[in-house]
């Protein structure tokens, strides 16, 4: 058997993806079948988390070619990045999802991170950190969008300064759960790591008390772009650069984000798990604008991703 795949299709989970397909197995069977070498996405054996792209192409073998149930002995296969622009102080690329931007203590690999400095070797010098190359700020794994990434010292002590100073322009793209009200909005609560916990929370202030010791200001701006049935796509400014900034400021405020399976309010969760084929947090980078190293201000905008325009179009019809 083999599969084609379409581009409704990109961006998927393999394992996920299978499961729509195969109607009688169920995805635990599934996902052993993948780690034990019987499906190929490109001649090649993947995990179960590959994330699948326009027309790779899925092979079903009887014999599997490697049969292994420690998946870290699977090499998972680089997800490369769209280049946007580039120049001699600069690169500009949309990071697609599923790929991390650098390593963490685990020391992950197949990073943005690795990609750069197998692209742009003197990159490995820039910056604070080498394991950054020269990457400044940051999205997600599962964020996708338009990112920055210096290739001089000069250029990133030059962004540094503008980051700090929040004079960048950082614009998103998000639909959220449940009908906003107002056509702009701001969102001014600090955010904080939760108690023995990998997740933040926003922490309103208490009136004429001092910033508690872990939380740090974030500011988020939004715009009501469309209200679409039970949803609303909305533009999205951040001010600040805070983890999971947006993520948990709109969850704050009872509107998370369509997709997102950390933060979220169970009444929306439960219905979208059970109604929604879209495999991923609906938040997409959109726009970044800030001064190059002559001080002329530079701006770079993209388009949403195929599998977000198709499920506007699917939840619209």
């Amino acid at each position: 058997m083999k599969i084609n795949i379409k581009e409704q299709d990109n961006n998927l989970r393999l394992d996920k993806y299978l499961n729509k397909v195969l109607k009688d197995k169920s995805r635990s069977q599934i996902q052993k079948m993948i780690k034990a070498g019987a499906v190929l996405v490109n001649q090649k054996q993947v995990l179960p988390h590959h994330f699948i792209k326009t027309n790779d192409e899925i092979v079903f073998v009887d014999e599997p070619t490697k049969t292994t149930d420690d998946t870290e002995q699977i090499k998972p296969t680089m997800i490369e990045p769209k280049l946007i622009f580039e120049c001699k102080d600069y690169v500009v690329l949309e990071k697609p999802i599923g790929l991390l931007v650098h390593p963490t203590d685990k020391k992950e690999t197949n990073t943005l991170a690795d990609w750069l400095k197998e692209k742009y070797p003197k990159i490995l010098t820039v910056g604070e950190e080498k394991y950054r190359a020269g990457i400044i700020h940051r999205l997600d794994r599962n964020v996708s969008g338009i990112m920055l990434a210096c290739k001089t010292q000069k250029m990133y002590d030059h962004l540094k300064t503008q980051f700090k100073d929040r004079s960048v322009l950082k614009e998103y793209t998000a639909l959220v759960h449940g009908m906003m009200e107002q056509e702009v909005g701001e969102i001014d609560t600090p955010i904080g790591r939760k108690h023995d916990s990998y997740k933040m929370a926003a922490h309103p202030r208490d009136h004429g008390k001092k910033l508690k010791e872990k939380d740090k200001v974030a500011l988020t701006k939004y715009e009501v772009v469309e209200r679409i049935k039970n949803f609303t796509l909305i533009k999205v400014i951040i001010k600040t650069g805070r983890t999971h900034q947006i993520r948990v400021h709109l969850n704050s405020i009872g509107h998370p984000i369509a997709g997102d399976p950390i933060y979220k309010v169970n009444k929306f969760w439960k219905v979208w798990q059970k109604k929604s084929q879209l495999d991923r947090i609906f938040l997409h980078a959109t726009k970044i604008g800030f001064n190059d190293i002559n001080d002329n201000w530079q701006i770079y905008e993209i388009s949403l991703p195929n599998i977000l325009k198709n499920y506007l179009d699917e939840i619209k019809g």
